[in-house]
């Protein structure tokens, strides 16, 4: 019997099954004495969605709370992030973490929303002249030079984020369990990804300067979207420390690798 309330259940609003982590209430306890987690599978149907999602950025996942009330869930839709999978295939041995950093609405979509903040920046500096000047936004050297550096680092954030995917879906393919290195250098390329497209989509919305606030320019939206995708717990500053205390070789728990 599952009672409780999730918050950022995104998608929920138009989702068949909602799956969420809770914690059994009994005296069973995991090896470090901390109390069990298991992921349940409830039907959205079951559940009470709470219209909680107003938000500055990423407003269309609707990210909306969830409330369970004594909700039965069978055995079979109740499962373990911490134990092997069961089924012996690439998909279920890729890192279940390393995949929501990736995929799920964090970092892919950060690359996609700073793709489009630089194409808008182009539309918008084939066109706009600021006042007292004669050239376009495009025309100047400053704008040249920022646009050229942000398409750098973009581009080299992309190739590092699909390259970690292929070394670990290659790793997948063959071993039972991912070496640490390829799990860590998952949610290195996610972090890294995430941050460095939130840093190029800033760097357009500034050089969009005024025109860039309107409600009707897509760059001030692609700034709340990539303001709120760095604020997700999978991409956030304390990925670095984690990563890099395995770098080093300190001690960490690498459990939610």
């Amino acid at each position: 019997m599952v009672s409780g309330r999730r918050a950022f259940c995104s998608g929920i609003t138009h989702a068949d099954h909602f799956f969420g982590g809770c914690v059994l209430d009994d005296a069973r306890r995991d090896a470090d004495g901390a109390p069990v987690l298991r992921i349940v599978a409830i039907p959205a149907s079951q559940l009470e969605i709470l219209d909680t999602w107003h938000t500055s950025g990423l407003r269309a996942t609707g990210s909306h709370d969830v409330v369970a009330d004594e909700v039965f869930v069978p055995e079979r839709r109740v499962l373990s992030l911490s134990e092997a999978p069961r089924i012996e295939a690439p998909l279920y041995r890729f890192p279940v973490f390393g995949y929501f950093a990736l995929a799920v609405a964090v970092a892919v979509a950060a690359l996609g929303n700073a793709r489009g903040a630089i194409d808008d920046l182009v539309d918008l500096a084939g066109h706009k002249v600021a006042m007292g000047s004669r050239r376009t936004l495009a025309e100047k050297s400053s704008t040249q030079a920022v646009v050229a550096q942000a398409e750098a680092a973009l581009r080299a954030a992309r190739a590092l984020f699909y390259s970690a995917i292929e070394d670990a879906w290659q790793a997948a393919t063959t071993e039972d369990t991912l070496p640490l290195a390829l799990r860590t250098g998952l949610r290195l390329a996610a972090t890294h990804a995430t941050r460095t497209s939130a840093d190029v989509v800033r760097s357009m919305h500034e050089l969009g300067g005024a025109s860039a606030l309107y409600e009707d320019q897509p760059l001030q939206r692609r700034l709340r979207d990539a303001n709120a995708i760095t604020a997700h717990i999978q991409v956030s500053p304390a990925t670095w420390e984690t990563t890099g205390r395995i770098l080093l070789g300190i001690p960490t728990d690498t459990a939610r690798l």
